[in-house]
């Protein structure tokens, strides 16, 4: 056949109605197994290809969805959205992804792109100061799950991690440690309405009895060089530090490197806790004590909290709030 298949050669060929063929094709069932699997075989034998842009704009569907932002230098990023792609798939969503760098224009031009190719919604890793970008979309009528932070917007759901529980079990873990000079180190990328995991280290030692004094702080970019100049940047503030909570587990592992470098050991002169628990922290000597963020339960959860917008748009929803859990190993 030299044009391409259509809907109705599958059907002649079959010797059945073109709309028992769309059924198969759309799995919606009122048809026989032999009669599934004859189509199926007529349709890979004649090459047939569904048109997705018809079928579009029938059931107001376009069977896709957008992931926007994260940075892919970061090992936790990638993985994670590996897993909110399989479980888009599980789901019938064919996924597109667009990195943004955490930059509020190049986010904009991947909602307009993506607004643009009608996709049935997005899930959103925000970049800095995008919240009105974000609540613009919304009250168009464009679904949005946004991941690790807060809007109450139309069309908007939320799923974040207990970041503030997991800086106090950080803490928590450091002062039964018997670590009393301690020190943050925060992230440039992180706006202040957005450090909840530094808040709930410093309420928690401010909350101690313990004689802590008032911690260091030190703020850098999230990767390890980051890591190795904010544990210089602590040391020059509190010289005998003997304890440190990072905000990832890559400036944790840098922190190491340069508290190693400084003729200081890790764990016995300084204690260092991470947060996400990415598969390089079991591999790095001393292996990271972390916070773990499950990130199979983030995946599940902004994938179904995606498909409940799409099936009932302009319905507020109640921000999905996932507990954390502190991962003991060498390093503290």
């Amino acid at each position: 056949m030299d044009r391409e298949a259509t809907l109705h050669d599958v059907a002649n060929k079959v010797g059945v109605s073109p709309r028992t063929v769309s059924r198969v094709v759309n799995d919606e069932g009122g048809y026989s197994e032999e009669t599934r699997r004859r189509v199926l075989a007529a349709v890979e034998e004649l090459h047939y290809r569904p048109n997705m842009v018809a079928r579009a704009l029938i059931t107001k569907r376009s069977g896709t969805v957008g992931l926007v932002g994260g940075d892919m230098t970061d090992p936790y990023f990638p993985a994670l959205a590996e897993g909110i792609q399989q479980r888009a798939r599980e789901a019938g969503q064919t996924m597109f992804f667009a990195s943004t760098g955490s930059n509020p224009e190049r986010q904009a031009e991947v909602l307009r792109s993506f607004w643009a190719r009608a996709v049935d919604g997005v899930i959103v890793f925000p970049a800095l100061d995008s919240i009105e970008q974000l609540t613009d979309y919304g009250e168009r009528g464009l679904p949005i799950v946004v991941v690790d932070d807060f809007l109450d917007a139309p069309n908007v759901a939320c799923v974040s991690f207990d970041l503030h529980s997991g800086g106090r079990l950080a803490a928590q873990h450091l002062l039964e440690r018997g670590r009393r000079r301690m020190g943050v180190i925060s992230a440039t990328v992180s706006p202040p309405r957005r450090r909840h995991r530094e808040q709930g280290f410093l309420q928690t030692l401010a909350e101690s009895q313990d004689g802590h004094r008032p911690p260091a702080m030190s703020q850098t970019d999230p990767t390890v060089k980051g890591g190795e100049e904010g544990l210089t940047q602590l040391l020059s503030q509190m010289p005998d530090l003997d304890g440190v909570f990072a905000y990832n587990d890559l400036v944790a592992i840098g922190a190491i490197r340069a508290a190693i470098a400084s003729g200081r050991r890790v764990p016995e002169d300084i204690a260092v806790v991470g947060c996400d628990d990415i598969e390089m922290s079991t591999y790095v000597s001393p292996a990271l004590t972390t916070i773990r963020l499950d990130r199979s339960r983030l995946s599940a959860e902004a994938v179904t909290a995606l498909g409940d917008l799409i099936d009932s748009p302009g319905e507020r929803r109640e921000a999905v709030v996932l507990g954390v859990e502190l991962i003991i190993r060498e390093s503290a």
